[in-house]
């Protein structure tokens, strides 16, 4: 399978709305046209992205995941031609295109949904929906109640276990995949979806293209179900993204790294063989800057992001310090109006380059992106790891103080060499042990070179850190 190695999250019907809002419950009419998108290749090359995630294109009514056609490109971004003219051109440029697919519910809208009402118990297509009753009327006033997603009944949820309703899903990949020339999906709540069904849409997806990439959304459970009895490829790490934001937060790393031994460590990590996808934000949770209580730790977080196992994506904006919060009333500044790239103000105009050298650090090393998780060193505010790579092995030291830290590191190495702080690098070695020189709030690459005789063992864990 030819997985994504950095991934790019566009949420059209936020970015392209042509009206500019501050109100967060505002639901885009008109959208500039897919195409237009075009503009945004050469920042995505020049972040060395592989690969485009495009939130919902096709026909809904509002915010894209309350889908009526999905053989259709929803009118406010233009047409099915528009959107294939894109995947072209993406392709022509060499970055593969991923579509969000909301396989598990539609919108009341769907014809379906709308023949029920329409004619009742003689609908042929009664039995798509999820636990119908038939006398219960909903909320909404339809005469009848089915299961619906997360509680909301405007969003029915599809019996997948309908022979007819497989076929139907089945039909819309393969259009997707033949007419398109799709790369993958983003399966839209992957985790109240049946994993039977998942896998056999998988089986099906792989057969017509072999590389095919397909993304659950699993938000809580464990994810080898997903991947082992839904036969995906790759998950969102929810788990990171939280203990990732949460540990800076609260001046509590060993929150990361405990994380990050539970599911990497190359002994026993239970995703150690998989690729997870992580991510800072998406359309759903609140901008990153805007969780952090010290926007300087915007940087040792990304830093982290590139170099601990996984799919490293962000989601558009992100690398410009964008901020919004999640609201109640709903989720449209998550999804902002973005029509120039770059956009006339950047929050955190420092960001972007350091993201730039962090991707360069990643595409360079094979150890960032292939290698095993070995945690060296963790206190409140500071985390030490290595990543091994039979080619070669690096050693990653994050600091979250608001001062420079020297870590003292027993590491069987004959040398350590910094790619990332050349100039500010200061090491002490004497007998195995390394004094570590860490920048405030950023971090720190090694690559590692080890003494032929001492290279089976990588290290003896006994640290201390001292703040300057």
């Amino acid at each position: 399978m030819n997985r994504p190695t950095h991934l790019y999250h566009i949420f059209p019907l936020g970015a392209l709305r042509r009206e500019a809002t501050g109100q967060v419950d505002k639901r885009p009419t008109h959208c500039h046209n897919l195409r237009t998108l075009e503009q945004w290749i050469p920042h995505l090359q020049d972040l060395r992205i592989d690969t485009l995630l495009l939130g919902p294109v096709f026909q809904s009514e509002t915010h894209g995941y309350d889908c009526t056609d999905q053989r259709q490109v929803d009118n406010r971004l233009g047409s099915w031609d528009d959107l294939a003219a894109l995947i072209r051109k993406l392709h022509a440029e060499g970055i593969k295109v991923v579509l969000d697919a909301v396989w598990s519910h539609t919108s009341r809208q769907h014809f379906a949904y709308q023949d029920i009402l329409k004619n009742g118990t003689d609908s042929a297509y009664a039995d798509w929906y999820e636990n119908l009753r038939w006398g219960i009327t909903n909320r909404l006033g339809d005469p009848f109640t089915v299961d619906c997603w997360d509680g909301h009944e405007e969003l029915p949820k599809l019996n997948l276990n309908h022979p007819e309703v497989q076929t139907e899903i089945l039909s819309i990949a393969s259009l997707w995949i033949h007419e398109l020339g799709i790369d993958g999906v983003r399966i839209d709540a992957a985790d109240t979806m049946d994993r039977q069904f998942l896998a056999r849409l998988s089986d099906h997806c792989h057969a017509l293209k072999r590389d095919f990439w397909m993304l659950g959304e699993v938000v809580f459970g464990d994810y080898r179900l997903w991947l082992e009895e839904g036969k995906l490829d790759s998950i969102t790490n929810y788990e990171g993204y939280k203990s990732l934001w949460s540990s800076f937060n609260d001046g509590n790393l060993f929150e990361i790294a405990y994380s990050l031994n539970r599911l990497s460590n190359p002994d026993n990590g239970i995703y150690k063989d998989y690729k997870l996808l992580l991510f800072n934000e998406n359309h759903d949770v609140s901008r990153i800057a805007s969780v952090l209580h010290n926007r300087k730790h915007l940087y040792p977080l990304h830093l982290m992001h590139y170099t601990i196992p996984g799919i490293p994506s962000l989601y558009y904006g992100e690398e410009w310090g964008y901020s919004a919060q999640k609201e109640n009333k709903g989720d449209w500044n998550l999804r902002p109006q973005t029509l120039n790239v770059p956009p006339e103000h950047i929050p955190e105009p420092h960001l972007l380059p350091a993201l730039k050298r962090f991707v360069d650090l990643y595409f360079n090393h094979i150890a960032l992106r292939e290698g095993a998780y070995r945690q060296v060193y963790v206190s409140p505010n500071q985390l030490a790891y290595l990543r091994i790579h039979e080619k070669e092995t690096l050693l990653v030291v994050i600091n979250a103080e608001e001062t420079e830290v020297n870590l003292t590191l027993r590491l069987n190495a004959a040398k350590l060499t910094d790619i990332l702080n050349t100039s500010e690098a200061r090491l002490y070695p004497n007998d195995g042990i390394w004094e570590v020189k860490v920048p405030n709030c950023w971090g720190s690459i090694y690559t590692v070179d080890f003494a032929q005789e001492k290279q089976p063992q990588l290290f003896e864990i006994s640290s201390t850190c001292s703040i300057n």
